[in-house]
């Protein structure tokens, strides 16, 4: 019998009942402790409600609206789970803790109450950093998911395995650990020092390759130096066919003065940033470093996507 009760991330699977910390969940294990502290709603399986017809058609009851968000808590606890047992079997092995259990072998002590083997074991104590930072983030990554992160994570860090995640998910791709293991096959050498936004353009070039730049046929199979300047086009060919007293007010256009704010707001953010200040905050802070960092990266995409336009007007 296998304590893999979190690898797989497609429907399916039949769940294994197993016991104990990875049977009933952290809080079964809190409840056997000699000072018995009550679990939170929803979190063992006592604390949810026997399954029951609704009570009516309209609003929930105050009854049903407890029921729901018990239920709710159950569900979250099967994604959560294997990051809380990976930091307690990490804490219990760090602290030598199952010392005076009997069993003096931890991988031997882990396997005898809750049957997860030796390997399975350190998966989980490599993993629930990872998987806490992605919660941190809002995220609810499955164990499978995390699992092919830790090759980056061995050779860049968790921060580094931590912004592919949460790349690839803001990217509006449905993750699972085959996208994620395709997307960290392909990544490049990156290391462990890098950004995480070095990580996040890395991820988001294997989402998005670059278009292919058109070549000219005119000039196909010339060398680029012999091909005859383009002049650059002057006010009147901008404003072919009116004379200069004619020329439209560019602040009467209503799209132009939002580009104008754009480039106000823009400059402004550019000033106020560094790339020191920005090491600060992620050594500092992080989690919530790393999330505005990757928001301003998505924002600074879609302001790029927006202007890419044929600049010369036609």
């Amino acid at each position: 019998m296998r304590g893999d009760l979190f690898s797989d991330d497609e429907p399916g699977t039949p769940q294994i009942t197993g016991t104990g910390l990875m049977g009933r969940g952290y809080p079964g294990v809190v409840q056997d402790a000699s000072v018995v502290i009550k679990a939170p709603l929803g979190t063992t399986l006592e604390s949810i409600p026997l399954p029951r017809p609704p009570a009516g058609d309209g609003e929930l009851s105050s009854d049903e609206e407890e029921t729901f968000e018990a239920c709710k808590a159950g569900v979250d606890n099967l994604h959560k789970a294997f990051w809380i047992a990976g930091k307690a079997l990490e804490t219990m092995k760090t602290g030598n803790l199952h010392r005076n259990s009997g069993t003096p072998n931890f991988a031997d002590y882990v396997w005898d109450n809750w049957e997860i083997s030796e390997s399975h074991a350190q998966r989980l104590m490599s993993e629930w950093r990872i998987g806490e930072a992605l919660a941190g983030m809002g995220w609810r990554p499955r164990e499978s998911q995390v699992r092919e992160l830790t090759p980056v994570a061995k050779i860049s860090g968790n921060a580094a395995a931590v912004a592919v995640y949460d790349t690839l998910a803001r990217a509006g791709t449905r993750v699972t650990s085959r996208a994620l293991k395709d997307v960290v096959q392909q990544l490049p050498a990156i290391p462990s020092d890098s950004a995480p936004a070095d990580v996040t353009r890395a991820v988001r070039e294997i989402l998005e390759p670059p278009a292919p730049v058109p070549t000219n046929d005119t000039t196909a199979g010339s060398d680029s130096s012999d091909a005859p300047e383009q002049p650059t086009p002057g006010p009147s060919d901008v404003t072919q066919g009116q004379s200069n007293n004619e020329k439209p007010d560019p602040t009467d256009s209503e799209d132009v003065r939002r580009l104008m704010q754009t480039l106000t707001h823009v400059a402004e953010a550019a000033k106020a940033i560094s790339r020191p200040a920005v090491t600060r905050a992620i050594n500092e802070h992080p989690e919530a470093a790393v999330l505005v960092v990757s928001r301003i990266e998505t924002a600074l995409g879609k302001i790029e996507r927006a202007i890419a336009v044929r600049k010369v007007p036609r």
